[in-house]
């Protein structure tokens, strides 16, 4: 699909006003020659999280962009405040509000035909995308692309830790010979015993949304967007969960295999209660597993089942009324 893109798609530049900082945006869109006679009313904005700007690693949001552009789907791509060519002060995933309200605004004086927009997000970009569902409830945003959304506590990470890696280590014959032999020294098994420890300390959603940052209905507008909604209180991941609950539309979850952050993701929805119990069974939620898949699918082929995904769900989200 990205060898495509490169004929099918065409680029423009978007300047997006956010409480008076300049933002830039790159606009792809289906090529002239292959568009619908009638512009589409459904678009992907690609949140981009941090820290890094509108390209993504290995240009993973730019080929995105344009692959989507060359299956008939607009996908406009930003740059929030403080981040590549944007002005503004650097901010967190959890503050990022503003700048996608402001996107949606500008998109929709650039492009009237606009009415329903899907927001895409990996890692705490998918966060991001779920905060501002639950705290704006705009009723452009039809739909949600969660890629390995990130969900992270030092004691989440410490629980993730010891049930994937040092319980699996416990389990194999050479770590014992290791250690028995003295290859492996005490400050290993000192180092589990710590992670044990760091996991029970503190329960889910004890960290605040600074120490997190280190590391609603779907309808259809042609308004603005909602004014921000009263400051909640709550840790980041109980606003998150509230907010894939509530959302309307459908939602797809792209989750890989070789992943740290998906995986604590999967444990936050079986332990992380009441907030997240059930939630991967929600209806309107398509989970899709992608294996051997490392955390930003750094390859051309996980990056092309990343796209044909994306695709297939936008193609299927239910139509403007």
């Amino acid at each position: 699909m990205s060898a495509l893109a490169a004929t099918t798609h065409r680029d423009s530049l978007l300047r997006i006003d956010c409480e008076g900082a300049s933002l830039v945006g790159l606009l792809s869109e289906p090529a002239e020659a292959t568009a619908a006679t009638a512009p589409s009313d459904t678009g992907v904005l690609l949140i981009v999280g941090g820290p890094q700007y509108r390209v993504g690693s290995h240009r993973q949001f730019t080929l995105l962009g344009r692959a989507l552009a060359a299956a008939g789907v607009p996908c406009l791509r930003l740059d929030h405040r403080g981040m590549g060519d944007a002005q503004g002060d650097q901010r967190g995933f959890d503050q990022l509000d503003a700048d996608i309200a402001a996107a949606l605004d500008a998109w929709q004086r650039e492009r009237p035909a606009l009415r329903r927009v899907v927001l895409w997000g990996l890692c705490d970009a998918a966060s991001a995308a779920l905060l501002y569902v639950h705290r704006r409830r705009d009723a452009r945003i039809a739909g949600l692309c969660l890629a390995n959304p990130w969900v992270r506590t030092e004691a989440s990470l410490a629980r993730t830790q010891v049930r994937h890696y040092y319980l699996d280590r416990l389990r194999q014959p050479s770590f014992w010979r290791k250690l028995l032999s003295g290859r492996v020294g005490l400050g290993a098994v000192r180092e589990l015993l710590g992670k044990l420890a760091q996991g029970r300390a503190a329960p889910a959603g004890a960290a605040t949304p600074a120490d997190a940052s280190s590391g609603t209905s779907a309808g259809t507008s042609t308004g603005r967007s909602a004014g921000p909604a009263t400051a909640d209180p709550r840790h980041y991941t109980e606003q998150m969960a509230d907010g894939l609950r509530a959302f309307g539309g459908p939602v797809l979850l792209i989750l890989s295999g070789d992943d740290y952050v998906a995986k604590e993701f999967l444990d936050r929805c079986r332990d992380g209660g009441p907030a997240w119990r059930g939630l991967l069974g929600r209806p309107g939620l398509r989970r899709e597993d992608l294996p051997d898949a490392d955390h930003t699918f750094s390859t051309a082929a996980w990056r092309a089942q990343v796209e044909r995904l994306t695709a297939a769900f936008v193609r299927d989200v239910p139509a403007a009324s």
